[in-house]
């Protein structure tokens, strides 16, 4: 890709490099860049290229020359102006004009532009830079739960004021929240609300009577009925329910996939929709009814209004009670018996008849059971308040932990939930005595101490000795467990061999490290062999195995490793092709195939390592088009191109090394482009370049060095202006700028 291909915006159509909103930079000539059919100005508007289009028109992105600055310019389409369509167009002006909100896209100027066929309207509305759904938004940062909630509270605000100004969407759905390179929600397309005030006339126009607008997933099951006069704020609130449900749990609610309409319109009438818990266990609770009574059928169960819904959602986040509640059972049963009214009919009679004829019979029972049920209650209770407190303890070392982990919070964060478990867990053994639940919380705890203090992967305080001593208890209780025939546990046992291996490597006691590689394999190969579906094991033997390739290599026992490598290329090649459609299989087996790769650098035996690369790089450029959405992919495919090039200057294929080199380095500039708050995408530029520097001056290709650079700094420079408080991309600009700089004063000195 040329540097002139390179999009504005990595979410537009665009073509060229506009200027920054400042207009400070060049903007390109009148039609320089403009696509076949594509005006040149409208009005006082540069286009500079397509941002979308739709079946009633398209959007422009254009530069306004006074005040400067970029925005979207939306126009309707050359014979698609009927007089409803245009009714509706400038309908959404007016109502955009009544909206004022930080996270509603705001519009400048309603006019007309005097086509080749005719007067079309246009608007001009604020332009979004950097713009993704907010789905997509989420899901590529991989943002904590608490993140997308706050997200998503900035959304319903925004709906709230378009509410109060009298002004229902209609049309709620991810595509029309963007997101902003700030990170700021913005609400667009208010083109097929529905007024709730008089003074905008023009109402009346804006549907007929039976026609379906909006997205079918997220719409209410009033809008199916197609019936303007039930549509209220609170069918936006149930499209608000739609979307937080896809934002968290990535799903959505309904699978209405190769559905007629009618089909699909009676699905979101009657039908229950899928729970996010059943998706994901962690959105079991509180944040679940949430979500639940925002997408209830009846409108009067749900929220009765979007700020409501956002209050709600801050009391979650406070750890307040929220208003919301779980769905009672007489209202589970009301809806199940609307949907099957006949075999309810049926059953209810049956069932009558049988409980008349027990009633008899049991009577004599009860008081026999009584006295029975009085001792026996003070013991279950006793249980319940045993397996409550074990629920809370698992929990606290588990998702919960998890997700503290993920959002990076501070270490004394950390540590405060890991002491008030393992306490709490110590006070409950002293009570209950060692039963087994308690000492395999006690474990965990203790592992995750050891990760705490120190880990080759993640935070930690750096502390090796305290970290070896908190895995040793955990390996004592693990290992106290599993001979107490606690089978289960074998692989919390192998995991912790693992961490403990992961001490020596760090330490260079290669031989201590492989010790306890060998007894974690045979602790987890136990463990597959009684539990075959585990999903996590396997990821736990692939780790081991790696690890222990590693190892080799460290130690320089290539034939060794070369040996374990070529095994193991065997077995994930027979899995991956076992299982084409598990994408962890398969980057597993690409991941294998550059180990094998490695170790035959190491040996010196290029065309070899060239033979694993190539493979390991075909896996991994299918990958990029099997999970489009999954960031790291390219990431992959851009260093299998660098370690396939190593190989092939060490065969001494310089041409092809350079072309493997440039491939890479361009996917790694592309994706710090897109992704430029993603620290690895960051980082990945520098420690490329880098390394594509050295091979340079070492092969003499300062010409190809200066030109890559430039590249670089043309592709970057619009996205560090974009993103002004990103100081680790302007850092990382810098960086480039100062190669760029070094190859020239280089080539200076080399002419004189």
């Amino acid at each position: 890709m040329s540097t002139n291909d390179f999009p504005t915006d990595p979410n537009a159509e665009t073509i060229g490099l506009p200027t920054d909103e400042s207009g400070k930079g060049t903007v390109p000539e009148p039609g320089k860049f403009v696509t076949q059919g594509m005006p040149s100005e409208i009005g006082r508007y540069r286009i500079l290229g397509i941002i979308a289009s739709g079946g009633m028109g398209v959007v422009y992105e254009a530069m306004q020359e006074a005040p400067r600055r970029r925005v979207a310019l939306k126009i309707i389409k050359a014979g698609a102006a009927s007089d409803m369509a245009l009714h509706r167009f400038h309908f959404e002006a007016q109502t955009l004009a009544k909206l004022s909100h930080p996270n509603i896209a705001q519009i400048y100027e309603a006019g007309t532009w005097e086509s080749e066929n005719g007067e079309v309207p246009f608007f001009a509305m604020e332009y979004i830079t950097g713009r993704q759904s907010l789905t997509d938004y989420a899901k590529k940062r991989d943002m904590s739960l608490r993140d997308r909630l706050e997200l998503f509270g900035k959304v319903c605000d925004a709906v709230h004021h378009g509410h109060q100004k009298g002004v229902i969407h209609r049309d709620l759905k991810p595509d029309n929240i963007l997101v902003d390179n700030n990170g700021d929600p913005k609400i667009i397309d208010f083109g097929v609300a529905r007024a709730t005030d008089a003074d905008l006339a023009v109402t009346t126009m804006e549907t007929t009577m039976g026609q379906l607008i909006g997205t079918l997933q997220y719409m209410s099951p009033e809008q199916c009925d197609a019936d303007p006069d039930r549509i209220d704020i609170r069918s936006d609130v149930y499209a608000l329910g739609v979307i937080l449900f896809q934002l968290l749990s990535e799903h959505l609610p309904y699978d209405l996939r190769r559905l007629a309409i009618h089909e699909a319109v009676r699905i979101i009438k009657d039908e229950r929709p899928l729970t996010m818990s059943t998706v994901n266990l962690s959105l079991k609770g509180d944040i679940e009814t949430i979500v639940i009574k925002a997408m209830e059928k009846e409108r009067e169960r749900r929220y009765q209004s979007a700020a409501e819904f956002s209050q709600d959602i801050c009391h979650f986040l406070n750890n307040e009670p929220i208003i919301a509640r779980p769905l009672s059972i007489s209202y589970q049963l009301r809806l199940f018996t609307k949907k099957y009214k006949r075999t309810c009919v049926a059953v209810i009679v049956s069932a009558l008849s049988i409980v008349l004829g027990l009633i008899g019979t049991t009577w004599g029972m009860v008081e026999a059971n009584h006295q029975r049920n009085i001792a026996n209650e003070q013991r279950i209770i006793a249980e319940d308040r045993y397996e409550m407190a074990m629920e809370m303890l698992r929990e606290n070392v588990g998702d919960f932990y998890a997700g503290i982990v993920k959002l990076n919070a501070a270490t004394d964060v950390r540590k405060n939930v890991i002491d008030k478990t393992i306490a709490y867990a110590d006070r409950l053994e002293s009570t209950e005595g060692p039963q087994d639940d308690i000492m395999a919380v006690q474990a965990l705890t203790h592992s995750l101490y050891g990760s705490y203090y120190w880990s080759l992967r993640g935070a930690n305080l750096g502390d090796q000795a305290k970290a070896r001593d908190h895995y040793n208890k955990a390996l004592e209780l693990n290992t106290e467990l599993v001979n107490r025939g606690v089978n289960k546990q074998k692989q919390a046992l192998a995991v912790t061999q693992y961490k403990l291996s992961d001490i020596e490597r760090a330490n260079e006691e290669y031989a201590k490290c492989l010790i306890l590689l060998d007894k974690a394999d045979a602790s987890i190969d136990e463990f597959l062999v009684e539990f075959p579906e585990s999903i996590k094991a396997p990821r736990v033997k692939n780790a081991i195995d790696m690890t222990r390739v590693d190892v080799l290599i460290k130690m320089g026992e290539n034939e060794k490793a070369q040996e374990a490598i070529d095994e193991l290329i065997e077995e994930r090649r027979y899995m991956a092709n076992a299982s084409p459609r598990d994408l962890k299989l398969q980057r597993d087996y690409a991941n294998i195939l550059q180990r094998g790769g490695k170790i035959n650098v190491n040996l010196e035996s290029f065309d070899k390592a060239i033979e694993y690369y190539t493979l390991a790089h075909d896996v991994f450029e299918s990958l990029i088009e099997k999970d489009p959405e999954n960031g790291r992919a390219p990431r992959d495919h851009a260093w299998s191109l660098y370690f396939l090039g190593e190989a092939q200057l060490g065969d001494r294929q310089v041409d092809e090394a350079f072309t493997s080199f440039d491939k890479g380095l361009f996917i790694i500039r592309d994706r710090c482009a897109a992704y430029p708050a993603d620290a690895d995408a960051r980082n990945d530029v520098g420690l490329y370049l880098g390394q594509y520097m050295y091979f340079c001056e070492n092969e003499d290709q300062r010409d190809r060095a200066k030109e890559s650079t430039k590249s670089i700094l043309l592709v970057l420079q619009p996205i560090v202006e974009g993103n002004p408080t990103n100081y680790a991309l302007a850092e990382v600009y810098a960086a480039v700028e100062q190669h760029h700089d070094n190859v020239n004063t280089s080539a200076a000195v080399d002419s004189e």
